[in-house]
Order: C-alpha cells, then sequence, then structure tokens
C-alpha cells in the first residue's frame, strides 16, 4: 500500500492548482512575470489575494496527501505520499514536468508529520532572507537547518507532534531538501547574476 500512497501524494501534489487559480485572476502563471506557478509570482502579478490563495490552496494539497498515505498505509504510506507530493508540484506531469519551487507544499507537508520543526524552519527562512536579501539562499539554508534538525530529534528521540515518528521526519527533510533544494539554488545563482528574466520554473 506504500506504492499506493507514493502515487496518491504524487497525483494531489501535481494538480495545478496555482495555474488555476491564476486564470481565474486573469493571469497566466506559467507565461507572465518569473513564469513559476507559485506563491509569489502570484503575489507580484495579481497582489495578496491571489498570492494567500495560492499558498492556502498549496499547503492544503501537502496536508492532505500526507493524511491520505496515513489512511492508506500508516505512518510510512504518509511519508511517501509527502514526498511524493512535493515531487508534484515540483515535477508536475500535468505542466510538462515542470512545476512550483515547492515551499508551499512542504508547509503542509510538515505542518501534518511534524509540526513542531516549523517555527524553526521559518525563522531560518525569514532571518536569512533578510540578512541576504536572497530567497533561494535563505529557502537553500531552511533545507539544511531541516535536515540537520531532523537528526538532531531522532538521537533525541523527542514526539514531532504530527503523525510521523523522528526517524521518518528525517526521510521527509532529506526527500524535500532533494527534490527543491537544487531548484532554489539554481534561482539564487540566476539572481545574482542578474538574470532576472529566467525562468524560474524550469
Amino acid at each position: 500500500m506504500i506504492a499506493v500512497a507514493t502515487a496518491v501524494g504524487y497525483l494531489i501534489g501535481s494538480l495545478p492548482t496555482a495555474q488555476g487559480l491564476g486564470r481565474l485572476w486573469g493571469v497566466d502563471l506559467m507565461s507572465q512575470g518569473s513564469r513559476n506557478p507559485g506563491t509569489t509570482n502570484a503575489l507580484r502579478l495579481a497582489g495578496p489575494s491571489l498570492g494567500i490563495a495560492v499558498l492556502l490552496v498549496e499547503v492544503a494539497k501537502g496536508a492532505a496527501a500526507v493524511l491520505a498515505g496515513e489512511a492508506l498505509a500508516d505512518e510510512w504510506g504518509a511519508v511517501a505520499a509527502g514526498v511524493s507530493a512535493v515531487a508534484g508540484n515540483a515535477y508536475s506531469v500535468w505542466l510538462g514536468w515542470k512545476g512550483g519551487k515547492g515551499l508551499g507544499i512542504s508547509l503542509g507537508v510538515l505542518l501534518t508529520i511534524w509540526p513542531l520543526v516549523v517555527p524553526v524552519v521559518v525563522v531560518v527562512i525569514a532571518l536569512t532572507a533578510l540578512l541576504t536579501r536572497s530567497s533561494g539562499l535563505a529557502a537553500v539554508l531552511a533545507l539544511i537547518a531541516l535536515f540537520t534538525t531532523s537528526l538532531i530529534w531522532l538521537a533525541a528521540g523527542w514526539s514531532t507532534g504530527g503523525v510521523g515518528t523522528a526517524a521518518g521526519s528525517v526521510v521527509v527533510a532529506a526527500g524535500i531538501g532533494a527534490l527543491i533544494g537544487p531548484k532554489h539554488w539554481r534561482y539564487h545563482r540566476i539572481k545574482q547574476s542578474g538574470n532576472l528574466g529566467y525562468p524560474e520554473s524550469s
């Protein structure tokens, strides 16, 4: 059933909901702005209403994938579905294997599997973004902090506060980092080069 949970998680994550919401607001997130179907581009193109809508839906998709996975195959089904949902968001079959940068859906996954770590991630992203003025670098450092924290959590035997265990949190942290870390690092390097017209979603 873990294989089924993985497939279900991917399908939930891959749904092009941001693109659909953008069209309701009269914008095409895949061809305008940074061409990234995510919260930041939605915010730039149509303001807070679309940005918040995209974020909330992505968070909900991450949480829904985890809960569906848990129903199918307990904790490891939740872990598999959560990581697969992030993969679906970043590399959607419906968008030609392109997609968002995965932070919103990752937040939904973490809030369900390991909610106690979310403040750590938010603080790292906020402080790094303020100090470096680079959202890409902030995301990469937050992903490193997430994985490091998961190892500390496992060694200490602490509760995650969610549906997963500390062992599951290590897999989730590693999976999310491997899937979306390269995208954020690439975007950081592109911003450094000054080539801001480059499509973030590719």
